[in-house]
């Protein structure tokens, strides 16, 4: 890069720690240079004095600029290719379409539940380290980089254009310097006084053998949409598994033997109890229930509608379900939890929240591991895997997804030596598969991957 006048000699030497680098690269920057400093216009003054002030408050602005884009060009690892296990192909991204259900085999493989030895393990906070990831974890949530039109399109906030004619609106950069006249000397674009809004997104992440958590908007309440289907369906599974440890103990039910069952409550939370479902029964949104002929009538079992319920996240399953055993257990677990928002409304949830609902599932499979199991491994298979299950390929990850108008949110129990639980949410509004969304939901989780992984990392332990 050539040199530049005089002034610019002198503020490089005001500023040469700060500004050394931004020299460096800002060749490579040209277009991005033009473009940050269209966005932080400064307000020009009068004397050579204060458009020194104004000169050095720009070029502050712009080094920070640009330090940020050196950051977008390092090298980054590139998320794994999920493929096909029998054609080795790159399995295709899933869409919200009609999808295909598996056969219901009743062969539920929940992989690894519990830890191989997590006492064993190192376990340490390196504080420089811990501050810098959750630093980077905490402003990648809090940063996002996506913005909503006044259209309400949802678009990647470096995307968005104005025409010639459109009047843009600034505000004063927070702690910026202003002139003789109160103007402001840096200053951006003010999308929310033109139509625009800021999405929403959040995380919540809790160590399941030690305890250790982290978040970053966790309290914010979203639509959980689909999300809240792995909670409900754990709760039925836990009032099952508790049945079944009295027939089990009483197999004649008799009350010279032990602990009995009314007959109706026997039958009723039998795994293998089936119920006809009706054209009229039929739910519309995900699944594949939906699809199938109706028209005479088709009978399912309990453990069958469990199984679309989670794994292909099926609507008409899941209300079957509800009407059939109701909300009372449900509103009970929930209360024991803390779980605060589904009172407000059924479908309402925090990222917080979902992280107390999935250690509650973490504990049930380690306490019944047969109905447990049943969930763990319809999760390990749910649909929709192209959020945490992919950024975490080749770990065993059990999850939950959840997709509707403003909702787009997936958690998951990630097991292993050292087993934990993560909920990201969103209030995105899209209707289609967008890589930019994808991608960027998968950074947040590799980031927790990556905060969960220093605290078992043997270069933190102190020498």
């Amino acid at each position: 890069m050539k040199h530049r006048t005089n002034e610019y000699r002198m503020i490089t030497i005001v500023l040469a720690v700060a500004l050394a680098f931004a020299l460096l690269v800002a060749g490579l920057f040209a277009a991005l240079y033009l473009k940050s400093a269209e966005q932080t216009a400064p307000v020009g003054t009068g004397s050579s004095d204060e458009d020194l002030l104004v000169e050095i408050a720009r070029l502050k602005n712009e080094n920070e600029y640009l330090s940020s884009k050196v950051d977008a060009l390092t090298p980054k690892t590139e998320a794994p290719v999920i493929t096909d296990p029998v054609t080795e192909a790159p399995a295709e991204t899933e869409e919200r379409t009609p999808e295909t259900a598996a056969p219901i085999t009743g062969n539920y493989d929940p992989g690894d539940l519990t830890p191989a030895d997590p006492e064993s393990l190192s376990y340490t906070f390196a504080l420089r380290e811990l501050l810098k990831l959750t630093g980077a974890l905490d402003g990648k949530v809090e940063d996002c980089p996506f913005i909503v039109d006044p259209e309400g399109k949802l678009m990647l906030l470096s995307d968005v254009e104005f025409d010639e004619d459109t009047e843009i609106l600034y505000r004063p950069i927070e702690g910026t310097a202003y002139d003789r006249d109160g103007e402001p000397l840096c200053r951006e674009i003010d999308y929310e006084a033109m139509g625009y809004t800021r999405p929403t997104a959040a995380v919540s992440y809790r160590d399941l053998e030690r305890g250790t958590a982290f978040a970053a908007n966790g309290d914010a309440m979203f639509f959980s949409a689909s999300l809240i289907k792995a909670p409900y369906i754990y709760t039925l599974l836990e009032q099952i598994a508790k049945y079944n440890e009295i027939k089990a103990a009483n197999p004649t039910n008799d009350p010279a033997v032990g602990k009995t069952l009314p007959e109706d409550i026997w039958e009723k939370y039998d795994l293998a109890r089936t119920i006809r479902i009706t054209p009229s029964m039929v739910e519309e949104g995900s699944g594949t229930i939906r699809d199938m002929d109706l028209s005479g009538g088709k009978d399912f079992t309990v453990l069958e509608l469990i199984d679309y319920a989670i794994r292909v996240s099926d609507n008409t399953a899941f209300r079957i379900l509800r009407n059939e055993f109701g909300y009372d257990y449900f509103w009970s677990v929930s209360r024991t939890l803390g779980v605060k928002s589904v009172f407000t409304s059924f479908n309402n949830l925090t990222a917080e929240e979902g992280v107390l609902y999935l250690s509650a599932i973490y504990d049930f499979a380690k306490n019944y591991p047969y109905e447990g199991g049943i969930l763990i491994s319809l999760m390990r298979q749910a649909n929709h895997a192209v959020l945490i299950p992919y950024a975490l390929n080749g770990k065993n990850v059990a999850h939950k997804y959840g997709w509707d108008h403003d909702s787009y949110h997936d958690m998951a129990l990630v097991y292993g030596d050292a087993p934990y639980a993560v909920c990201i949410m969103t209030n995105f509004n899209f209707d289609r598969q967008s890589d930019d969304i994808n991608n960027y939901i998968r950074s947040i989780a590799k980031a927790v991957d990556a905060l969960h992984a220093s605290f078992y990392a043997d270069e933190n332990i102190p020498k």
